[in-house]
């Protein structure tokens, strides 16, 4: 069962065994469900057996099988194929037996609700045991997210929704469809507005879904069991249709008999940049057709017919929208199930790809960053796109917003489409649009650019709670399609110009005025960006890749370091550091002769967690290297004070709110456990040497250095922090009252509250 049925593709078999046989459950349960209605609404399979009938069967597996095998003379192979190897594949036993009887019993009983949620039933629980998604850098959209982002996309001027013909000539593309949840979406928007706007009664509901299904959406994923359950959501929308196609196709991805390797969708890349190479309907076909000889090739007991279904594809430019939550693993955890040799081969795959985009648009190919195969999406999803009109609607990190490394990637969205909103979870409990992940991530509508768009801001939307139902996101989403005020967010807009840059940091804050104030503070006159005047490194990870972690040995050692930021200890500016390491042998020249001469007084976090922070620089009275932490020498020939009353001076300043909102608007990763490059870190702006007033700043210091600040989440509390923000006043020529307003409110931002904004 394991590795005949539930694996086409060898390296899949890391997954756990009982994970594996949950997979072959799923797809059973869906050939099941889709069984029961096809008997109840399909004109000719009314003398099916029943799945009450076979529940209560002596020998139900065989019944199953025989009614599959009917079903199956009339099509319905994406669902009924698999689903069948799985039955032929269990033992004769009475627990199989049992187990049959109670996939039939309960899917007869829910067979009929499940298709009036509308969505991806089985997706959830597709998502949490599916071994390999980690390695394909698959985090799969939840139901909910999957309804807002399709809502958003399908907008109520989109087209004119009374029109059945302008309806039918929709064309939608997920190109990593995994379980169709972005096109089960889709087909539920265009329905009911079709529906409300009278372009169609509910009598005429099943036709259209047909159309949908066999003209409208189309998903190419590169997970063989995931597309299977696609095929089935959307076959189940209306299981009495005969569909002529289901435009699902799973595409070859890892190495190949021949010995070169596939990327999936990525494969469409050099076609949509001049490369020779089968258009996308040839593509999906060619596509379709290995993977249907690799299934026949697992299984012997299983031989379709190979055949040239007939696929409506448009060719690459003619999409309408595109839909995706393209996978975003870095390469040290993507494609971690193939060998080392397949892993290279594939990733000089994708920067041949790269390169040969560059000779047709070097922007295209500047968007790509080759450690994550998100970013090939975006050149990808471009090229799909028709050029007149048309819209990209994502899911996406919230550190592809933020991160110096993806300004050339927002340039490039900008300078194609309008960025018409970005949406982004504030609830402490759901800052996430996946399955399966905790990283903060953001909802992404761009479309054409028009002449009327060259003026129009990108609108902020910022979830204090995520809708918990389709009702909820129905009620959201007519409020934000109308531009008026919800219960379940605030909005801010961001000037074009500046979206067209690649600044995009209101996404970080629920209160999007905050990257206002950040971007006025940058410009303060009298602050220089710190990398100007300071040697900032080296990185963390290079201390930890050269020094025996201290705390999980006994040597004694020479070098102290400051090797962790634990909030609950670290509370004052003065401090110590926390360990006294030795050098790996290996790396002994390399930390006493590179890293030791970078050591500092001054430290900058390298990380953080918004919520329990209280200090974001520490002073020490000898140097240090930090592990969490970043050494902040200052440059030799810097004029005005000393060196060390500089170093202390600066200390203070970062641990000002004025300060504390610049490094918030460069978050990395998580935006309550931030992670901060050492480029964003010496972009911070600091009081030059020169500055007439810096002395406020180390007087401060020197008189509140010992004493302990409040975390961020009390800083409006904080009588320490007030002092340390009257000196940065007066060096910054800030109010003190609106510095004041900005600790108050920063209170409240649920990055650093853990407590809802409403």
């Amino acid at each position: 069962l394991i590795r005949r049925t539930c694996s086409t593709d060898p390296y899949e078999l890391k997954t756990e065994p009982k994970e594996i046989t949950t997979v072959a459950a799923l797809l059973a349960c869906n050939a099941c469900l889709l069984h029961k209605r096809l008997k109840s609404e399909a004109s000719g399979m009314e003398s099916l057996d029943g799945l009450d009938e076979i529940g209560r069967a002596s020998d139900p597996t065989e019944r199953l099988k025989n009614a599959w095998s009917k079903i199956l003379q009339r099509d319905y192979e994406p669902v009924f194929r698999p689903a069948l190897a799985v039955l032929e594949n269990l033992p004769n036993s009475g627990s199989s037996h049992s187990a049959v009887r109670t996939l039939a019993s309960s899917s007869h009983n829910l067979a009929d609700s499940l298709n009036d949620l509308g969505y991806d039933h089985a997706g959830p629980l597709y998502h949490s045991i599916l071994g390999t998604a980690k390695s394909d850098g698959a985090f799969y959209t939840n139901n909910i997210s999957a309804l807002m982002l399709a809502g958003l996309a399908l907008s109520p001027d989109l087209i004119d929704w009374s029109s059945k013909e302008a309806i039918t000539n929709l064309r939608i593309l997920d190109p990593a469809c995994g379980t169709g949840t972005l096109l089960m979406a889709a087909v539920k928007t265009i329905k009911e507005r079709g529906l409300a706007a009278g372009a169609f009664g509910t009598g005429d509901l099943s036709e259209i879904h047909k159309g949908l299904v066999e003209s409208t959406v189309t998903g190419l994923d590169i997970n063989f069991h995931a597309t299977q359950l696609a095929a089935s959501n959307l076959t189940l929308g209306a299981p009495a249709i005969e569909y002529d196609s289901i435009n699902i196709h799973t595409l070859q991805h890892g190495p190949q008999q021949d010995g070169g390797v596939r990327l999936g969708s990525l494969e469409l890349l050099p076609d949509a940049f001049g490369n020779d190479v089968p258009n996308l309907f040839e593509f999906a076909k060619q596509a379709q057709l290995e993977q249907e000889t690799t299934f026949a090739r697992n299984d012997a007991a299983i031989q379709p017919d190979v055949h040239e279904s007939p696929v409506i594809l448009p060719d690459m430019g003619s999409f309408d929208i595109v839909l995706m939550n393209p996978p975003f693993s870095r390469n040290n955890l993507r494609n971690s199930k193939f060998p080392e040799k397949a892993k290279e081969d594939m990733q000089q795959r994708e920067l041949t790809i790269r390169d040969r985009i560059l000779k047709f648009d070097q922007a295209a190919s500047e968007s790509i960053d080759a450690n994550s195969a998100r970013t090939f999406f975006t050149p990808l999803a471009e090229a799909l796109i028709g050029r007149s009109k048309g819209t990209l609607a994502k899911v996406l990190p919230v550190t592809a917003l933020v991160s110096t490394s993806g300004v050339a990637e927002r340039r490039y969205l900008a300078r194609n489409f309008h960025i018409e909103f970005i949406v982004t979870s504030h609830d402490p409990k759901y800052p996430n649009f996946s399955e399966n992940t905790s990283i903060h991530e953001s909802l992404l509508i761009c479309r054409r650019v028009r002449h009327n768009d060259l003026n129009r801001p990108t609108r902020f939307i910022a979830l204090n709670k995520m809708p918990k139902s389709s009702e909820e996101v129905a009620e959201w989403l007519e409020a934000v399609h109308a531009g008026m005020p919800h219960r379940f967010h605030s909005e801010f807009s961001w000037p074009r110009d500046r979206v067209v840059a690649g600044d995009w940091t209101p996404a970080q804050y629920y209160d999007g005025q905050f990257a206002e104030i950040a971007r006025n503070l940058e410009s303060t006159v009298g602050f220089v960006q710190l990398g100007h005047m300071a040697q900032v490194e080296p990185a963390g990870r290079r201390v930890s890749d050269a020094f025996v972690n201290p705390f999980n040995n006994t040597l004694r050692g020479r070098y102290p370091i400051l090797w962790n930021h634990k909030t609950d200890k670290q509370r004052t500016m003065l401090t110590s550091p926390d360990c006294i390491c030795e050098p790996k042998l290996e790396k002994k020249h390399y930390a006493e002769a590179i890293l030791w001469p970078k050591a500092s007084r001054l430290l900058f976090a390298k990380r953080l967690r918004t919520n329990t922070v209280r200090t974001s620089a520490v002073f020490l009275t000898d140097a240090v290297l930090g592990q969490a932490w970043v050494p902040v020498r200052a440059l030799q020939g810097l004029e005005g004070t000393s060196q060390t009353g500089l170093l202390e001076s600066w200390c203070a300043w970062f641990n000002s709110t004025p300060a504390v909102i610049c490094l918030l608007n460069r978050r990395q990763k998580s935006l309550n456990y931030s992670n901060f490059s050492l480029e964003q870190l010496r972009t911070i702006p600091a009081p030059s040497p020169e500055h007439p007033e810096i002395f406020r700043l180390y007087d401060a210091y020197y008189h509140l250095k010992t004493a302990n600040l409040r975390p961020w989440p009390e800083m409006n509390k904080c009588p320490v922090r007030t002092e340390i923000d009257k000196a940065a006043c007066a060096v910054a020529q800030l109010d003190p009252k609106e510095v004041a307003d900005w600790r108050e409110r920063l209170v409240r931002e649920p990055t650093i509250s853990n407590k809802s904004a409403a």
